[in-house]
């Protein structure tokens, strides 16, 4: 799928608070963040914060983890997201964003289960994985994503 015009812009956006997500099973986060407040940076990914934007990459993957704090597979994926991260911070930066927070960014990726995780090329192509994978299965997403 081609999205960098509507990335671009929901990059751009600012961000609301509103209530979105269903619990399912999924994937998570990424690195990077301007404008309102803060991101915190946990490890290799940053946690997007209320009113933070992922920062446009040129040269890297950008990876995002769709989540919640109430959801438990989301819970249980957040480790296996942090070791990987820091194990690829050279090739990709990973965000960390909780879709009760950043509803406008779950609907422009169409979020319906969580986790979620997004894995998005330089180009603007981007692909997906839905539920909770472990370490084996979220490096080959990563890697795939990469080629």
């Amino acid at each position: 799928m081609r999205i960098k015009g509507l990335l671009t812009a929901a990059f751009m956006a600012a961000v609301s608070l509103t209530a979105f997500a269903s619990c399912s099973s999924s994937d998570k986060k990424a690195d990077g963040a301007t404008a309102g407040e803060t991101a915190s940076t946990v490890h290799a990914v940053t946690v997007l914060e209320k009113g933070a934007q992922i920062a446009p990459e040129d040269s890297k993957l950008i990876v995002i983890d769709f989540n919640a704090t109430w959801c438990g597979p989301c819970r249980r994926f957040a480790p296996t997201f942090d070791k990987v991260a820091g194990e690829y911070t050279s090739k990709a930066v990973f965000y960390s964003v909780d879709v009760d927070i950043h509803p406008e960014l779950a609907a422009l990726f169409k979020v319906q289960s969580i986790p979620m995780v997004a894995y998005i090329k330089p180009d603007g192509t981007y692909t997906r994985t839905v539920g909770l994978i472990d370490e084996t299965q979220f490096k080959a997403a990563i890697e795939a994503a990469l080629k």
